[in-house]
């Protein structure tokens, strides 16, 4: 006895003690071989999309690993540790040799911006050589995407970052802010 995988009736012998005739059998053999190429169809059908799926699942994985490490690597270059959360402890901390802990309720894209641009010019600069400040408006001018002044200058909000980066012991010794 056989079952039929497509919703219709088997077909067999009408009578039990007949014997069938070739041409029956030769109809069956055609029915049943139709029948196996429709499902090996189907089935490498099934294995291409099982194939793509595995393809699309392992290229998310390596992307979630791309962008976990590389924005590991942005939070190591940043000069502070950003935390949330209601402590009592001090705004501000001298925490590391080369920086900073500072506690923020939240971190702005300008604030990450700004941070970026101190560590990059402020990190590790001479004191006989500090940056321009022109300098360090055109790079907060390029992370925050504004527009420079018509005379080429930076735009006057990045003038303003750039003071407010500006070490104080810079300030005080080229007679600034006094």
């Amino acid at each position: 006895m056989f079952e039929s995988t497509d919703d219709r009736p088997a077909q067999g012998p009408q009578d039990q003690g007949s014997t069938p005739e070739p041409e029956y059998w030769q109809r069956h053999a055609e029915e049943l071989q139709a029948l196996i190429a429709r499902l090996t169809t189907r089935l490498r059908g099934r294995e291409r999309r099982i194939a793509r799926l595995e393809l699309a699942i392992s290229r998310t994985v390596v992307m979630h690993h791309v962008w976990a490490s590389h924005l590991e690597r942005r939070l190591e270059r940043l000069p502070f540790t950003a935390t949330t959360g209601a402590d009592d402890s001090p705004a501000v901390e001298a925490a590391h040799e080369r920086g900073v802990t500072v506690r923020l309720p939240h971190l702005t894209r300008t604030l990450e911006a700004l941070f970026e641009v101190m560590q990059e010019y402020w990190s590790e600069w001479e004191p006989d050589r500090p940056p321009k400040s022109s300098t360090v408006a055109r790079a907060i001018d390029e992370r925050l995407g504004l527009k420079g002044q018509a005379n080429g200058e930076a735009s006057r909000s990045s003038q303003t970052f750039a003071a407010a980066l500006r070490p104080d012991s810079v300030n005080e010794s080229d007679g600034r802010h006094h």
